[in-house]
């Protein structure tokens, strides 16, 4: 489709028209004869992006072919972060809204993208409605989550975190790169003030037992990361633990020089935007098979669920407020929009279902607790920082906390986020304090630093107490459906955030410890408190839980990939998923979780044998299994192929016959078991069984010696050519059809089993647990070799049919009865 970028009173949209699409865009393959998409996450946001992208990214490494969609409410409006982009006019709203019960839907936004969908007990800042969500506005602070905070964490996802999924996540984002463009004297400084009166913060954690900071590299210098010239008579263990002060910000800088300010704090618009462009060169601006997609200004209403034959439920498409959208069969739906809306789709899409953790989701809702202390003190209240210096600096520190009770007992975790600005009155210093400082929100107080006095701003987060796992129904904090409909007449959400008594003492505490690091910087001098407040509950865009993972189905509603539990295909991304909260920002935690989830969605793990099998392919890799050839002559015919993906065999239709075969010779006597999915109606494939190696026998298509010398169980619901049973599901074709039992066969998009016994002669097949087909074999005058056992003389071996379409097939093992009584 031609490209037509629009144009308004000011700008020309080329950069909105080259990332995003339209509905007619992304329907092109209906009339192209193409495949729906594989993937489609709904909501372009943080967590949203990064994981379409990372999907995107993995299936390119296996060889392409499988597409993406994002979905967004919202519009494209910048192409990377607000504080990279100067001053403009759509920040975070300075304060929290109800969603006004007397406003005509929608309503109007707030700062040009800001709207908040649900109704509340307390205000809340809302969502921004704009692709890359509050990764556009956040401050960079990335601190990771202790082991200790995530004790109520499935052991096998904390595992993967913390070995490898934290480290990508940090490099990704740029957390694990020096603070650059913050150093100098007013950083060094502040740090030593600090360090040296850490151990008289009430609730700091020693140093020493804080793991590394994520800077220091093998073989690094600390006090080179540390901007230090000399050790300053410190040890090279107080050197590692300075390090731990150190802000762990998502920011990538370089020194600047003249004209040049090249600031780079961490947004994912820029990972959609390579995803999209990339996608589109690849596919030569075919619409029809574009591997990935982003579909703005579109809400997504509910989500289409479909009982399965296994007693789980299956997503097959979206339906948005500009039409329905098919799911690809075999593919996935990730639910990636902010927490609240999240639980509150899942509640609308699962409501009449009777998904039996229905009752858990929305519960566990968590937030953080927040509060904050600016203070201006003078200048010669900083230790060791020279008068001379009036240039315009900036400092940013962390300091890792936890409250306990008299008794020893935890409350909870919180941590301080320490900003600084010094020297503020030179030239074009608004604009580049604008830039450089991490909390935005303290912007205007931090201003009034001058060559004589420092400006401080001290924030403190603290995590709420996350819900009982054995009661969540009784934790105060909760989404649920509200009887009021939005303008597409769904359901809102209801929220309820309220703050139990431990929350109020943890908070508290972390009040008492910004004090002491307030005094600390004031050094005895005078102190002015520029603003000293608790933010309400709802205002840190870090809502969190009501998806929460878990190993027990009655006690979580996902599981530690990510996925509903008893579901099969639906998966969630983001703060949403976790158990509790801690006290870091959730953009580090949630992007790792996104890559961790994308690559258990690409390859899932391997499906173990069942009790006394053998698994004859991995899920991984074709290992032993080889593609049937044709002589290679010009103008011959294409057999098609098989490729890996997503943990399971994909036939791709040639046009001619094709037979992936296993060069495992079968045992003489076995039970062969596989499952396998029609992804249209019209597919045709089969299982081969008992024929001889197909190099040995001379044919020009190697695919017809199992034709002729073994038996095909059949997979083909249409019957073809005649709509004889010999020629259907079950049948051993041209042979038997499958009268011996009911045939119920799973439809598109659902896998089904097969168990294929063959004990000398007899050959029975059951499928999806019943026998459908026993059948006796009396011998073949015209293929007198058909039916003999396997030997080592003889060897017969099993293969996997191409003919139409796309089956996929998985978890295929077998059995040897060799030994056991006939």
């Amino acid at each position: 489709m031609a490209i037509t970028t629009e144009r308004t009173s000011f700008t020309k949209d080329i950069q909105g028209r080259y990332l995003c699409n339209n509905l007619a865009e992304v329907d092109a393959w209906k009339s192209a004869g193409g495949r729906p998409f594989d993937f489609i996450i709904v909501g372009g946001g943080t967590f949203g992006s990064a994981i379409a992208e990372h999907l995107w990214f993995r299936q390119k490494q296996s060889g392409g072919g499988l597409r993406t969609l994002v979905v967004d409410a919202g519009l494209f409006t910048v192409p990377e972060h607000v504080q990279n982009t100067g001053i403009q006019g759509f920040g975070d709203p300075a304060n929290p809204f109800f969603l006004d019960e007397n406003l005509p839907q929608p309503e109007p936004p707030r700062n040009e993208v800001w709207g908040i969908p649900w109704k509340s007990t307390i205000p809340f800042k809302g969502l921004a409605y704009t692709l890359g969500g509050r990764s556009l506005y956040w401050g960079g602070w990335s601190p990771r989550l202790l082991d200790e905070e995530m004790s109520g964490w499935p052991a096998n996802t904390v595992a993967d975190l913390n070995s490898r999924y934290f480290d990508e996540s940090s490099r990704q984002i740029g957390v694990d790169e020096a603070n650059d463009f913050i150093f100098g004297e007013l950083q060094n400084a502040l740090r030593r003030q600090l360090f040296d009166s850490l151990s008289s913060v009430p609730g700091a954690f020693a140093l020493d037992a804080l793991p590394p900071s994520p800077l220091l590299k093998p073989g690094a210098d600390p006090a080179q990361l540390l901007g230090l010239t000399s050790s300053g008579g410190l040890s090279q263990n107080d050197l590692l633990n300075l390090l731990k002060l150190e802000a762990p910000l998502a920011v990538q800088a370089r020194p600047p020089h003249v004209g040049f300010f090249p600031l780079n704090k961490f947004s994912v618009v820029p990972l959609l935007m390579k995803a999209a462009r990339t996608a589109a060169s690849d596919s030569n601006g075919n619409d029809s098979v574009k591997e990935f997609m982003v579909l703005p200004d579109t809400h997504v209403l509910t989500l289409r669920s479909v009982p399965t034959a296994a007693g789980t439920w299956r997503i097959s498409g979206i339906d948005t407020s500009r039409g329905p959208i098919d799911l690809a069969p075999g593919g996935a739906i990730v639910i990636a929009l902010g927490t609240i809306e999240s639980a509150r789709l899942a509640l609308a899409s699962f409501d009449a279902t009777g998904l039996p953790t229905l009752p858990l989701i929305g519960k566990n809702l968590i937030a953080h607790l927040r509060s904050n202390l600016v203070i201006r003190v003078p200048r010669s209240a900083i230790s060791g920082l020279s008068p001379a210096v009036n240039e315009l600096q900036t400092a940013a520190l962390f300091l890792k906390g936890r409250a306990t009770r008299p008794n020893g007992d935890l409350i909870g975790h919180f941590h301080l986020q320490i900003s600084a600005s010094g020297g503020g009155n030179t030239i074009g210093a608004e604009d580049e304090l604008y830039r450089k400082v991490p909390d935005v929100d303290f912007f205007d107080q931090l201003k009034t630093s001058t060559d004589t006095h420092v400006a401080i701003a001290i924030r403190g987060l603290g995590e709420m107490e996350p819900a009982d796992p054995a009661n969540p129904a009784a934790h105060p904090s909760r989404v649920d459906l509200s009887a009021r409909t939005d303008e597409y007449g769904v359901r809102r959400a209801s929220v309820a955030l309220t703050p139990t008594q431990r929350d109020q003492d943890l908070w508290a505490a972390m009040d008492a410890a910004m004090q002491k690091v307030a005094a600390i910087f004031a050094n005895g001098q005078p102190m002015q408190a520029l603003q000293s407040n608790q933010d309400g509950l709802g205002t840190t865009h870090h809502e969190a839980g009501t998806l929460w993972m878990g190993t027990d189905p009655t006690a979580s509603v996902t599981d530690g990939n990510g996925r509903f539990h008893h579901t099969e295909n639906l998966y969630a991304a983001g703060p949403a998923l976790f158990p509790s909260i801690g006290s870091p920002n959730p953009m580090l935690t949630g992007i790792a979780l996104s890559r961790r989830t994308g690559d258990l969605i690409m390859t899932p793990p391997a499906v173990a044998a069942d009790a006394g099998f053998e698994t004859l392919f991995d899920g991984a890799s074709l290992g032993d299994w080889t593609m049937s050839t044709i002589s290679n002559q010009p103008g011959r015919d294409d057999p098609g192929s098989f490729r890996v993906r997503r943990g399971v065999l994909e036939a791709r239709t040639g046009t001619d016959l094709g037979l992936l075969w296993l060069k495992r010779p079968t045992p003489p006597r076995y039970v062969l078991r596989l499952q396998w999915m029609m992804t249209a109606p019209d597919d045709n494939s089969g299982v081969f069984i008992g024929f001889p190696d197909p190099r040995n026998e001379g044919y020009d298509n190697t695919a017809y010696v199992g034709v002729n010398f073994g038996f095909e169980i059949q997979i083909d619901e249409l019957a073809r050519p005649d709509n004889a049973p010999i020629h259907r599901t079950g049948a051993v074709y041209a042979f038997k059809g499958p009268t011996d039992g009911p045939l119920n066969v799973h439809p598109v998009g659902e896998w089904n089993s097969y168990e294929i016994t063959v004990d000398g002669a007899d050959i029975t097949v059951a499928l999806n647990g019943q026998t459908v087909n026993i059948f006796h074999f009396a011998g073949d005058p015209q293929s007198p070799r058909r039916g003999l056992p396997s030997t080592a003389q003889d060897p017969r071996f099993i293969g996997l049919q191409t003919h139409t379409g796309r089956v996929l097939f998985r978890n295929i093992q077998w059995k040897s009865l060799e030994g056991l009584v006939a």
